[in-house]
């Protein structure tokens, strides 16, 4: 029952999926990241049966192309693209680290988090058009799209769970305030076994998957202490968007080259 409890949190906090109310624990929070891969794989699903159904074959690709970039967000709601706004506000502020902190925390939005999405959402347009176009619809390999949004929420949970906080305060303190064995085991297993997959469905591009997000990783841990002094949830929204984008051209990039 509380494994039930605990992936419900999940999917309330994280997705736009309807899931039974009930009054939330103490209990329930601290395990809300455990199954937040799943997350990923519901958008990775919901990614397949865009692309490789013989009934979406007459659809155009310019169609599947936008459908593609808007799964993720009709699944959350967007919730990572708000924290990716405020985070690149922050960064383009090029103010010290209380102030960036204070601009994160800011309900308004400002020209550099707007110009900052539309710069993601075109990079990921042509991330998304270039592998399409390059996959034609093979199943195991648009599976492997999938399996991006899995492992960038693994690698995002256990960041969140594991690097310095940047303050004693919001949501994502709060979420891993404690040292939860069980959610990182059970995030590390989710990502073992997605990068197996992703190994299985194309070698080259399984290990393109995992290098290029841990590349990736190594580079927001540093950019997060330099600029704000650890991570925060905002920050966990910026790295979940950026890595997605920038993976699915690796990935597309590496399909092209290697079949």
């Amino acid at each position: 029952m509380k494994i039930l409890r605990w992936m419900a949190v999940t999917f309330s906090l994280y997705s736009r999926i309807p899931m039974p109310r009930f009054t939330w624990e103490e209990d329930d929070m601290a395990h809300s990241l455990m199954f937040f891969p799943l997350v990923g794989a519901v958008i990775g699903a919901l990614i397949w049966v865009i692309n490789v159904p013989s009934f979406m074959s007459e659809i155009p690709m310019a169609v599947k192309v936008m459908l593609t970039i808007l799964a993720p967000i009709l699944v959350t709601g967007g919730f990572h693209l708000d924290g990716f706004m405020d985070t690149e506000d922050a960064l383009r502020s090029y103010a010290d680290k209380d102030r960036k902190l204070e601009i994160l925390k800011d309900p308004h939005i400002g020209a550099f988090a707007v110009i900052g999405l539309v710069r993601a959402l075109i990079i990921e347009a042509c991330a998304v058009t270039f592998y399409l176009v390059t996959v034609k619809g093979d199943s195991p390999k648009t599976i492997l799209l999938g399996l991006v949004f899995v492992v960038s929420r693994c690698l995002s949970g256990l960041t969140s769970l594991t690097f310095k906080k940047a303050k004693r305060s919001g949501m994502l303190y709060e979420e891993t305030k404690n040292d939860y064995t069980l959610v990182k085991t059970m995030l590390v297993i989710f990502l073992v076994a997605s990068v197996i997959g992703a190994v299985i469905i194309n070698q080259a591009a399984g290990l393109a998957l995992i290098l290029s997000n841990l590349l990736f990783m190594y580079i927001y841990r540093y950019k997060a202490y330099k600029e704000f002094g650890g991570v925060t949830g905002d920050t966990a929204g910026w790295f979940l968007c950026f890595s997605e984008g920038l993976v699915t051209a690796v990935l597309g990039v590496v399909l092209f080259i290697v079949g």
